[in-house]
């Protein structure tokens, strides 16, 4: 008869020992790496969309989806055209632009939101110049969420159309031109992000901080930084929290001074933008009176 090897001789004597009932602990697996110390790969960007198994299948949930005639129905249209991916998005675009009741609407970009990603910056920017004004929009709105150099002149073109259009512009294609154009790496629409900033940030800023990201550097400091001219609190407050996106460390002489402010409103603003300029860190909405008043203590000491 073969002797046991000790390791076997040690497994059983380590399994007789233990309490009736408990399980041996299995040796623990490696771990991965942290995700963050991988460095990503870039998204491959397509050059077409995938054809869908089934076009007429992808079509007839678009219209179930649209009609939603029971809750049922359109949970169902929505699961089948995720499951159908980005195969199912040119044909929702096209929906999109000719739909005309809003929660229609609102299904339809929710399911292209879903189905869409950074692989498909180039396809979204054929649809800047799409003769559906809701297509245009939603396609630059998209696009912005994945910042792509590549589609900066497309994303310029549109904004150009809309400064011509002038007084006639849509608001929310101006709003979405600009945002896209900034995301690449264009100043050329500041001016809409400002008014965004100024009017709309409650609603819009997360992703004006993520496109501005885009632009971080001494043009766009100067040219935001130039609006502090004659401005008022609401002025002052739209230009920091700019700043905090887009501006470089030239702008930290501007905002030094706003971290003395009474105004709870500017000196928050004013902590966020040495926040975005010195770390890249994200804003601090709320922050109370005592607490907002001792970090401005602390950046003015660090600056």
């Amino acid at each position: 008869m073969r002797s046991r090897s000790p390791l076997v001789v040690l497994t059983l004597a380590t399994v007789l020992v233990l309490p009736p009932g408990a399980r041996a602990e299995e040796p623990e697996a490696p771990r991965p790496a942290p995700a963050g110390a991988r460095k990503r790969k870039p998204a491959e960007k397509l050059e077409a969309w995938p054809k869908p198994a089934d076009k007429d299948a992808v079509l007839l949930d678009i219209e179930r989806l649209c009609k939603s005639r029971t809750p049922e129905m359109g949970v169902q249209a929505r699961e089948s055209l995720e499951l159908a991916g980005a195969a199912a998005a040119p044909f929702l675009l096209e929906r999109l632009g000719k739909e005309r009741d809003e929660s229609a609407v609102k299904r339809l970009k929710e399911v292209l939101t879903a189905v869409t990603s950074e692989a498909h910056t180039r396809l979204l920017a054929r649809e800047f110049e799409s003769r559906f004004l809701p297509t245009r929009t939603y396609a630059l709105w998209r696009a912005s969420a994945f910042p792509d150099k590549e589609v900066r002149a497309s994303a310029e073109a549109a904004w150009a159309r809309v400064v011509k259009q002038a007084a006639k512009a849509d608001a929310e294609e101006r709003y979405a031109a600009a945002l896209c154009a900034a995301s690449t790496g264009s100043v050329v629409g500041l001016d809409g992000l400002y008014d965004a900033a100024e009017k709309s940030w409650d609603r819009r800023g997360p992703e004006l901080r993520a496109a501005l990201e885009g632009v971080r550097g001494p043009e766009a400091t100067a040219l935001v930084v130039a609006r502090l001219k004659g401005a008022e609190r609401k002025q002052k407050v739209a230009v920091l929290r700019m700043l905090a996106g887009c501006g470089d460390r030239t702008a930290l002489a501007t905002v030094r001074p706003f971290l003395d402010e009474s105004d709870n409103q500017v000196c928050v603003a004013a902590i966020n933008a040495c926040r975005g300029i010195v770390e890249g860190a994200p804003p601090q909405e709320q922050l109370p009176v005592f607490e907002a008043i001792e970090t401005a203590k602390k950046w003015k000491e660090r600056l």
